[in-house]
């Protein structure tokens, strides 16, 4: 077959417009080992940069050969071979988006945290509506101007760019966009961001700005208070009574952020080594460890509003309704929750099958 092309496998690679990744298809399969019987009527098909697909026929026996170019309709611009994906794609996109209003907009906008006139605004705003009464204290948006303007450049910014990048960097198109350069410098960009709003992390975790020893009286919430009561009777005994363990809570955002990083390396690891398959699982996985705190909020929002509800009917007592331990328990119960489900989505969809899933890494290298 080689040999009865090498004609049109040369005109292909010498056409106008022909990209490096074309021409260096038409060298190896002019140049591949010529063994085996040429068919009376050999097609040969290639899939080459921006996913044009160039169908090569020749007829051995009238030795009539035709060379056709045509822009398939692209199975990877979808997510028809990746359905999972495809149904959880809505969420990330408007999480991602979320997030940035929320970083980035005038209200709260983290990302203006720390600039006085800001803080002095958005505090104003917040007790004029009454939200301390019903969302919490103002603290919840404002305490990381406590550590300066750090927090806010140095985690709610990068926050807001690696969450807008994560759905366009999951998205099949942004793979053949610009020859893959899109989703290459897309994903740099994405782990780089990642990087640093970590290291934003590390300083609020320094300085000791949690929601419960911050912002709810050192109220923990129920479901943490029960765990932490368990474990310090279990190692009374072995540690001594004056031994304080961690608090669960804290326990599981220091986790969360391990496995964030952990997911973001393997994802680095995965794409650089060229292995697709792993690539895309663990990027999947990086998503949901992330993207979990922008549905955290409006989820906290709605379980506060309810409560308020009820408590503004009289349905339940005003301790019950807005006291600390409210705040605690519908901050931290959305928490649990969004990660949980964040979670399991990305665990779905990573354990899900897609185009490329039975192929060899290296055909796909290859493409």
């Amino acid at each position: 077959a080689t040999c009865v092309l090498a004609p049109a496998l040369r005109a292909v690679g010498a056409a106008p417009g022909a990209t490096r990744r074309t021409r260096r298809a038409s060298w190896v399969s002019q140049h591949a080992p010529k063994q085996g019987r040429v068919a009376s009527r050999v097609c040969l098909a290639r899939r080459v940069a921006s996913r044009k697909v160039f169908v090569i026929r020749s007829d051995a026996a009238n030795e009539k050969t035709e060379v056709s170019a045509s822009v398939s309709t692209d199975e990877f611009g979808s997510f028809e071979t990746d359905t999972r994906l495809g149904a959880v794609f809505p969420i990330i996109s408007a999480s991602a988006v979320f997030m940035s209003a929320w970083v980035f907009g005038p209200f709260p906008g983290s990302a203006y945290t720390g600039i006085q006139s800001h803080d002095l605004w958005l505090t104003g705003i917040y007790e004029y509506f009454r939200f301390d009464e019903i969302f919490g204290p103002t603290s919840l948006i404002t305490k990381y101007a406590e550590a300066g303007r750090v927090p806010a450049l140095a985690h709610a910014v990068p926050g807001a760019i690696w969450c807008l990048l994560a759905p366009l960097q999951l998205h099949p198109k942004s793979r053949s966009i610009w020859n893959g350069a899109l989703h290459r410098n897309g994903g740099t960009a994405m782990l780089t961001a990642a990087a640093f709003l970590m290291a934003g992390y590390a300083v609020i975790d320094v300085n000791n700005l949690f929601a419960d020893t911050h912002d709810f009286g050192g109220n923990v919430g129920t479901v943490s208070s029960v765990i932490d009561g368990f474990i310090a009777t279990k190692t009374a005994t072995t540690l001594g009574e004056n031994w304080t363990p961690t608090p669960f809570n804290v326990v599981g955002v220091r986790g969360v952020a391990v496995w964030f990083i952990g997911t973001g390396v393997a994802t680095g690891i995965a794409a650089k080594k060229k292995q697709f398959n792993s690539h895309r699982r663990w990027a999947v996985r990086h998503v949901g460890a992330g993207l979990w705190v922008a549905c955290q909020r409006p989820v906290y929002s709605a379980i506060r509003a309810g409560a308020a509800g009820l408590g503004g009917t009289g349905l339940v007592g005003h301790e019950t309704a807005f006291g600390d331990l409210a705040f605690a328990d519908a901050f931290y119960v959305a928490s649990y929750v969004t990660t949980l489900a964040f979670f399991g989505f990305a665990e779905f969809v990573a354990r899900g099958t897609w185009a490329n899933e039975t192929r060899e890494e290296s055909d796909v290298r290859d493409e």
